[in-house]
């Protein structure tokens, strides 16, 4: 029989973060037992555990201190809903393809949208599209990857591009997110296609398709991985990434407006 010390022990080496209910449930308690409470206390106290939240605790290395220890941001944030997920500049950051580090991480959830600063630093809630909502699939391409090692849930590449291409404004604008873009190395089409699709807004499928188009010969793309999207364009124009009247210029046959400078030479990164 393994004493509870070996169990904690054991516990925080394989989690170096973790929820109260998960050790709740490593040592056979309640989530709100008394004895969880006295346990998490003394580590922290200790200073063998740091709280990122008010259920949510990362294991402090046993030879570094507490003091000035910090957390891994996307392996902290990833623990702090059970339904969350990381996206948008977030996700360019976990595959690899962020232009500049972002100040805060991205964290996709059902739960109230809300910006918070915690101590690996800010932290904003998302909710999903509503139309996903409504489809019931909110999870619709979504992967994992390896973090401290744990598994963490974020967008997959495919809709990542797609998200920060919606929602540019969220990803650092397009100064960031184009040239985070020119790094994409793989992207299936066809999955890009269906996430337009459920997402039902044709002015996405302007500025995907635009996208793409441009990205033809670095990616591979062929004429006939386009059909799908031609067939989701608006009848008319649409502006896309924050271009206003005045300062834009039309792209055809994609139907979609974009700034001035996104054609401009000079514009770094393109």
């Amino acid at each position: 029989m393994v004493s509870r010390p070996h169990k904690t022990t054991a516990f925080l080496s394989a989690n170096p973060v973790f929820t109260r209910e998960a050790f709740a449930a490593a040592l056979g308690h309640a989530p709100d037992a008394a004895t969880v409470t006295s346990l998490l206390g003394h580590h922290l106290r200790a200073g063998n555990i740091e709280r990122v939240s008010r259920e949510v605790f990362a294991a402090v290395p046993p030879h570094l201190k507490a003091q000035g220890f910090m957390v891994d941001r996307f392996a902290a944030a990833a623990k702090l809903r059970p339904d969350g997920v990381l996206g948008y500049h977030s996700a360019l950051e976990l595959h690899g393809i962020a232009y500049s580090e972002f100040n805060q991480v991205q964290l996709i959830s059902a739960g109230r949208a809300e910006q918070v600063v915690l101590p690996f630093g800010a932290c904003r809630f998302l909710n999903p599209p509503k139309v996903l909502v409504d489809a019931g699939k909110v999870d619709i391409l979504t992967t994992t990857k390896d973090r401290l090692g744990q598994m963490i849930r974020v967008t997959a590449i495919e809709r990542t591009v797609v998200d920060v291409l919606h929602r540019f404004d969220v990803a650092g604008g397009i100064e960031e997110v184009l040239p985070s873009l020119d790094l994409v190395q793989y992207i299936d089409p066809a999955k890009v296609i269906e996430y337009v699709t459920v997402l039902k807004s044709r002015t996405v499928a302007s500025v995907v398709g635009w996208w793409l188009d441009r990205q033809r010969s670095s990616l591979g793309i062929a004429d006939n991985d386009l059909e799908g999207l031609r067939a989701l364009l608006p009848r008319s124009k649409h502006y896309a990434l924050g271009a206003k009247p005045g300062n834009a210029v039309l792209i055809e046959p994609w139907r979609v407006l974009l700034p001035l400078r996104v054609h401009d030479q000079s514009f770094e990164g393109l």
